[in-house]
């Protein structure tokens, strides 16, 4: 078996040739208007494999530590991985082969040609050490190997390749490269895999302000891909990647015009009026949200069951600014979006005119509980249908994460494990995107009822593989003193009133849900919101799925006993104690959920300014996450 060592060597030195192929390829069918889609199908692979490699990159850009630890970890997996090298390279620089398979032929790039030239003689021989990297492969051999590849790699700085066969020839070096990463996807472990999935999203994103183009022909590539492929889980990737960009398109377009004063054109259809939609009091979700029933929806006598969010308006703001600014915010949830991402798609806006306090979101909901809702329909009455409100909503109506930790006992450890990778994975993407969802609270998680085999709602079952992220409203909601007082050490004369105001005002509410957002934004409101300010709130939703505690509930009502009116500011103490006793809580984790779950959770909360890759933390987090097994 091939030295380890060895081993270590020889990825690290192979791994720029491996790119010089690629590279060597995309110039190719760049040059070719023709050849457009292959050479975007390159591109895709190329960043597949960029973020394939990334996972192996310390924090010098150098793959050495990382090889090394895998090599004697998992000796026949990372000898897997240089056999694929070595095949992709002996391949593309045989020119024989490259003829007779792919209708390529090597040429010098004509600013170094000789009057002597023979790039095949040369290829052959440059490339001939590659055929002694087989298992008897040692550290005695490293020196000439080491200098071999030198010799290679300046060579093919120096050769192009030319087409000299049929276009469909052309379409087997795409394969090629596809195989190569999906082989070595085969070889590499589940931590370093998952981290490249990450990854994708970030490479596929290059040049995203600078050269849109770039990320849409890679979109057209990947749907490419998709709809070529017959393996499930390839489809599944290539899709997500196509529509990530495409979202990630769209809210480039908005910042584009909303930085020249402008908004999205919204067709006049999607904003709809109060008399389009069935408000029934069961289907009240909070002070601010609803389920509604969308009549005539989408055609003539059907109904559509939809979430709305209402938006206040401030008195200070113009309620049509207020409408074109929601308009963008339509525009890029109405996007097709990946899975990963559990952001619902907007249908459309409430608008009245006769109502300027506030403006609703629609939102889709999961097509076994929109669909199929009994209209209202007069004078047509079906007794097979039950058509009240309150059996329909009983069937159809989601429950938050917070309720379920108020309500019910703990989840299995699985599930909760599976549900905490969803969340980060989805804040991952959103900031890769350039999302920030600013309002990531227990109460904002929904969970609606599972689909039974005959595709109607259970609810006797929640579905707790996809969850729903909602909270798209600005302000903020209010929870009820009684909702933590059973929790809570002290009586309620110890939660701070309003001063100065009648009985009616003067009931006291605590409103721990600032809890959930990072101490340096609650000092200051004004501060430009960060991403690292998204973290916290995820990491204080991950701290309650562990412990099984809302944030007022942590410390026996530490938070809780701090709560006060949601007129009154909160002071800079009260604001430091609650960042404390959350830190503190983090600490008890790791008896619950594990080690791996709680410094993952820990990061998370962590108070202190995140320099650096804060979307290489999140995907580092992401792959620790995945390791949590109940």
């Amino acid at each position: 078996m091939a030295d380890p060592t060895a081993i270590t060597a020889a990825l690290t030195g192979l791994f720029p040739l491996v790119k010089e192929v690629f590279l060597m390829t995309q110039v190719l069918f760049e040059a070719d208007k023709k050849l457009r889609s292959i050479w975007a199908r390159v591109e895709l692979q190329r960043a597949i494999f960029d973020a394939w490699e990334d996972g192996w990159l310390d924090a010098r850009d150098k793959p050495d530590d990382k090889i090394k630890a895998y090599a004697f970890e998992k000796p026949l997996l990372a000898r897997g991985i240089l056999k694929e090298f070595v095949s992709l390279l002996k391949t593309l620089s045989d020119p024989d082969k490259l003829k007779k398979r792919y209708g390529l032929r090597p040429d010098r790039i004509p600013k170094y040609a000789t009057r002597n030239d023979d790039v095949p003689r040369d290829l052959r021989y440059y490339s001939d050490y590659l055929s002694g990297v087989d298992s008897r492969f040692n550290i005695k051999g490293l020196p000439a190997f080491n200098k071999s590849i030198n010799d290679h790699l300046n060579l093919l700085k120096t050769v192009r390749y030319v087409i000299v066969g049929k276009d469909y020839e052309l379409e087997d070096v795409v394969i090629r490269f596809t195989e190569f990463n999906r082989d070595l996807q085969l070889y590499t472990d589940s931590e370093a895999n998952n981290e490249a999935a990450q990854k994708i999203y970030e490479v596929v994103l290059t040049g995203l302000h600078s050269k849109p183009d770039d990320p849409a022909r890679l979109a057209e590539a990947a749907l490419f891909e998709q709809k070529a492929t017959i393996d499930p889980d390839a489809k599944r990737f290539y899709g997500d990647i196509a529509k990530f960009i495409g979202f990630s398109l769209s809210l480039r377009d908005v910042t584009v015009l909303n930085g020249r004063g402008l908004s999205p054109n919204m067709p006049s259809q999607k904003i709809f009026t109060r008399r389009d939609f069935s408000f029934d009091a069961p289907y009240k979700l909070g002070p601010h949200s609803t389920l509604a029933r969308l009549l005539d929806y989408p055609t003539k006598y059907q109904t559509r069951l939809v979430l709305v969010e209402w938006v206040p308006v401030p008195k200070t703001v113009n309620v049509k600014t207020k409408l074109e600014g929601l308009k963008s915010e339509w525009y890029v949830l109405h996007a097709d979006k990946p899975d990963g991402l559990l952001l619902p798609t907007a249908q459309g806006l409430v608008y009245d005119n006769t109502d300027s306090n506030f403006i609703g979101i629609v939102f889709q909901l999961p097509s076994h509980i929109r669909t199929e809702v009994p209209p209202k329909i007069a004078g047509r009455v079906d007794p097979r249908v039950v058509r009240s409100p309150k059996t329909t909503a009983a069937q159809r109506m989601p429950t938050s994460l917070r309720q379920l930790i108020l309500q019910q006992p703990a989840l299995d450890l699985g599930v909760r494990f599976k549900l905490a990778q969803k969340l980060l994975n989805s804040l991952h993407l959103m900031h890769t995107a350039g999302w920030m969802h600013k309002r990531i609270r227990a109460d904002n998680i929904l969970f609606f009822p599972s689909q039974s085999r005959d595709g109607e709602p259970d609810p006797t079952r929640l579905d707790f593989e996809n969850p729903f992220l909602a909270g798209f409203h600005s302000t903020r909601l209010e929870i009820e003193t009684s909702s933590v007082l059973e929790v809570a050490a002290k009586p309620l004369e110890h939660i701070r009133p309003l001063q100065g105001l009648g009985k009616v005002l003067n009931q006291p509410r605590v409103v721990a849900l600032d809890a959930y957002q990072h101490p340096e934004y609650r000092y200051n409101v004004n501060l430009p919101y960060r991403n690292q300010y998204d973290l916290y709130g995820v990491g204080a939703v991950l701290l309650e799925l562990g412990l099984w505690e809302t944030l007022e509930m942590l410390e026996k009502g530490d938070i809780g006993r701090r709560g006060y009116d949601p007129r009154v500011v909160p002071t800079k103490d009260d604001i430091r104690k609650d960042g404390e006793t959350v830190e503190r809580a983090g600490w008890k984790l790791d008896r619950i959920m594990g080690s791996t779950y709680g410094k993952v959770v820990r990061e998370c909360l962590t108070l202190k300014p995140m320099p650096g890759d804060l979307l290489g933390l999140e995907r580092t987090l992401v792959a620790r996450l995945a390791h949590c097994q109940a």
